[in-house]
């Protein structure tokens, strides 16, 4: 039995989760619904795009994505289900919140859910379509419903995907962007983590962090607690890139960034 995993921007305040995962039981009672995070910032596709890529390969490969950060709904963008060669699926709106998932996965089939018999509504709302189109099509394919039969054939040229910085190493300098913050304030980037092989750099030692006009100094630093409080530290996450880290204050509150900035790291030199 495939999991659906399901991440929004809704909160907990309102009824918007509750109701939609109710559409899902009525349709497959016994499929299991894992909360992978509610509390993206409102509207930021950039950060569910990292989460989601950084997330999924956790799960069984079955398993289903139901992704709604979705800030044009009811307008004519697409609503999608994709599937990767390795047998997940992704299901949400094409604004490009599944960018870094096929760009680095082979992907098999896309389709725009168009099918409305497979809907919770067959005149969906316009403001709700994480209930009434996108989680009722998750909820038919943990059914085992193929995904061919939810809508027509999208190619994989029309998809909108998301611009962002890529990471590579020039000069002997990182150069990427800040993909989100965290709730502790720490600054997530899409810097792999063993570029500090590549610039040889060790424990204990300094980079300059550039972003735009502003330079900081950062240590790096293995475990949070082996930085003083306050100081800005840098590692390889668990999800293996790199991130910017204040030992017990926040890291977006000193560099003042959100995601979506450009940034340079390079190692000073004693």
């Amino acid at each position: 039995m495939p999991y659906i995993a399901f991440l929004t921007d809704w909160g907990y305040k309102s009824y918007y989760v509750g109701v939609t995962k109710a559409v899902i039981k009525k349709i497959n009672p016994q499929v299991e619904i894992i909360d992978l995070t509610h509390e993206v910032e409102a509207f930021n596709v950039r950060e569910a795009m990292y989460i989601l890529y950084r997330a999924f390969r956790d799960f069984p490969p079955e398993s289903v994505f139901l992704a709604v950060v979705d800030y044009g709904v009811g307008t004519e963008r697409k609503a999608l289900a994709l599937q990767v060669e390795k047998g997940y699926t992704f299901v949400g709106p094409d604004n490009g919140l599944f960018t870094l998932i096929v760009e680095n996965e082979k992907v098999v089939k896309i389709v725009e859910l168009n099918r409305t018999q497979y809907f919770y509504h067959p005149l969906p709302s316009s403001t709700f379509q994480g209930r009434d189109i996108f989680a009722p099509c998750a909820a038919h394919l943990s059914r085992g419903i193929p995904i061919e039969e939810l809508g027509s054939s999208v190619d994989f040229k029309d998809l909108i995907l998301l611009p962002y910085e890529k990471p590579e190493i020039k000069n002997h300098c990182l150069h990427g962007e800040i993909a989100y913050a965290d709730r502790f304030g720490n600054l997530q980037t899409n810097l792999p983590g063993y570029y500090f092989q590549e610039i040889e750099i060790k424990e204990g030692g300094k980079l300059t962090i550039e972003v735009g006009e502003k330079k900081f100094i950062a240590t790096y630093h293995p475990v949070y607690a082996f930085a003083s409080k306050g100081e800005l530290l840098i590692h390889p996450d668990s999800s293996g890139y790199l991130e910017i880290a204040a030992y017990q204050e926040s890291a977006q509150a000193i560099i003042k960034a959100r995601g979506g900035e450009k940034i340079l790291l390079h190692k000073i030199v004693s």
